[in-house]
């Protein structure tokens, strides 16, 4: 296939990237916010030694238990409450008070709950004061001003926000509620809780959409065993603040990330894929690029830490993958790395070039490296433009990703052994590449073009490189979360790179490249930008460790061992791949990096 031909192909696939498919990231409308109960501390503990108390009477046959004192504050606070009880993350029975006055709503709960137990016969009742309780103090809903079929997926993306509203569904006859914390520990998502809300009704869809869809806010917390210290929850999280991106405490995640990956490796060295703490199952589901990015993420970090565990997980994985190194038929020493479906993606073979690369003896690799290099120099057109899969299967997809992704194993390489055809394809790349985000702007073409071209800074005193690495970074700074654009502490650091207000792991992938962009400033001597990607590093940081399965937020989760330590899709979607650990150990590595040096 020509040269001429390829860029005909790249117009018609731009031209039709650039026609509207949705609105996200586009500001959502001015809506009714619903309130959230304010309750302090004391008074969480207050209201669970209530319903403590409550369960204990009941079960003792005593009279039903009414406190001799309520706080001031509550006197007045008219609520409805749901008392939940789990052991070992099973949830064991919800009970609900009605909308009363807190502490009377509590105890209803409360007994609730100890009648469901009493009749499921499966708990010890002289052990209820082992079990976790976690109480969730519903806030008034208001209406969603929504006109069309909000059964449709994303429809109300723009009015809910997950994890922190609840929906109630009004009937003529009935009320159909989802809480907010039912959709991080189930792991579902808003369309889904959509979904199911609309069955609930039983009716036809023309019946659905002239019932009333409401949103409302809730307090939460649970407290583990009785006389414990209550844990206060947002979105199913314990917040991290900023002030905690510190050296030790980046060293302590990095060192869990590295154990958590090693965990997850089998034993032909590939790694388990997906991980759902709220199924207690793993995903059937696999992905060859992932799979070779953890082994990026491997290899560095047995470089960085030392650790014969992940030094030996690295090995384990680069065995498994060298057998799909494969020679280019007519190309002088060039290869690639084949792959199962025939596909032969770019991404396979530049990442696991990389792998090579960050190896602790990368020289071990020397002559799989180089004719790695060869093959994804063979790709490039003269017009800088990246063919990103290997023959017989010939295409240019995914050019936000696969593209930045050889420049990288390129530039990693030329650090090591200078080669002046990597320099050369720079050159065309930059070319083509910067006029293509120009035209069609997309966050995730960001990091790895971020990461390759700051590489070869080092070695290139050109300043368009310098601009390019500059002017990728500001347009995706842009799009970071704090506290002057989110009112929730949890998001804060995260990137809203396609939708306001909302943030997931891709922030960890774009803190690589923040990271990097960060150590150019430095070494430009541009303070202006070396103040400002600072905070924006912190912060990304942040947001990053905030993802981390911690063992107070998995009290829903069956196994610790396989939930502790991995890195969330989202605040509120709890899948756990390997890729999100990937990247969240190799950014936070970077972070370690630049803000606090080496090592040691």
């Amino acid at each position: 296939m020509t040269d001429k031909r390829h860029q005909h192909i790249f117009r018609i696939v731009v031209v039709l990237l650039m026609l509207p498919t949705s609105t996200l990231g586009q500001p959502g409308p001015s809506i009714p916010e619903p309130t959230q109960p304010q309750l302090f501390p004391s008074e969480k503990l207050f209201l669970s030694r209530i319903a403590r108390r409550t369960i204990s009477d009941a079960r003792a046959q005593r009279p039903m238990y009414e406190p001799g004192y309520v706080p001031k504050r509550l006197q007045s606070m008219q609520r409805e409450v749901i008392i939940r009880l789990r052991q070992d993350g099973y949830l064991l029975c919800a009970g609900v008070g009605a909308s009363a006055p807190i502490a009377l709503a509590t105890r209803d709960a409360a007994l609730g709950t100890f009648e469901l137990l009493q009749q499921s016969k499966v708990t010890d009742l002289s052990r209820l004061d082992r079990l976790l309780m976690e109480i969730e103090v519903i806030g008034d809903a208001v209406d969603i001003p929504f006109q069309g079929d909000w059964t449709q997926p994303r429809a109300l993306d723009a009015f809910v926000d997950p994890g922190i509203d609840g929906l109630v569904l009004l009937g003529q006859q009935s009320q159909h509620r989802f809480a907010p914390t039912e959709l991080f520990t189930n792991d579902t998502t808003l369309s889904a809780s959509l979904k199911k809300l609309a069955q609930l009704t039983h009716s036809d869809p023309s019946k659905v959409l002239k019932t009333a869809l409401m949103r409302f806010r809730s307090s939460h917390w649970y407290q583990p065993r009785s006389g414990a210290d209550i844990v206060s929850l947002s979105r199913g999280l314990t917040i991290i603040p900023p002030e905690a991106v510190t050296r030790r405490k980046l060293d302590e995640v990095i060192e869990s990330l590295g154990a958590y990956l090693v965990y997850r490796q089998k034993p032909d060295g590939l790694f388990t894929y997906q991980y759902e703490p709220a199924l207690d199952r793993y995903s059937d589901e696999d992905n060859l690029v992932r799979q070779i990015g953890a082994t990026v993420a491997m290899a560095t970090h047995a470089a960085w830490s030392g650790k014969s565990a992940s030094l030996a997980a690295a090995n384990m994985a680069i065995r498994f993958h060298m057998k799909g190194v494969t020679n280019i038929p007519g190309a002088h020493q060039a290869a690639f790395l084949a792959t199962a479906d025939g596909k032969h993606k770019l991404g396979v073979t530049a990442l696991f070039c990389q792998a090579l690369a960050v190896y602790p003896q990368a020289d071990r690799f020397l002559a799989t490296r180089e004719k790695l290099i060869n093959g994804m120099l063979w790709l490039q057109r003269p017009s800088g433009l990246f063919i990103t899969a290997f023959p017989p299967a010939e295409s240019i997809a995914a050019q936000d990703y696969f593209p930045g992704e050889a420049l990288l194993a390129m530039a990693t390489h030329y650090n090591q052994h200078p080669d002046e055809r990597i320099f050369d394809a720079f050159n065309r790349a930059i070319q083509f590449y910067q006029p293509f985000f120009r035209e069609r702007p997309s966050p995730a073409f960001v990091p790895w073009q971020v990461q390759a071209f700051t590489q070869m800074t080092q070695h290139a005193q050109r300043e368009d490189y310098d601009d390019y690495v500059f002017e990728l970074t500001d347009w995706l700074a842009d799009k970071q979360l704090t506290k002057d654009n989110c009112a929730w502490p949890e998001l804060w650091g995260g990137i809203a790179a396609y939708q306001t207000g909302r943030a997931g792991v891709s922030t960890a992938s774009y803190l690589e490249g923040f990271a990097d962009a960060l150590s150019l400033a430095k070494r430009r001597g541009d303070q202006v930008r070396v103040d400002r990607y600072e905070r924006v590093v912190r912060l990304a940081a942040r947001f990053v460790m905030q993802l981390q399965f911690r063992k107070q937020e998995a009290y829903f989760v069956r196994s610790l061992q396989d939930t502790v330590g991995g890195i969330r899709t989202s605040p509120t979607l709890n899948l756990l791949r390997i890729d999100h650990v990937q990247h969240a150990l190799i950014a936070l590595m970077k972070t370690r990096h630049v803000l606090y040096g080496s090592r040691g």
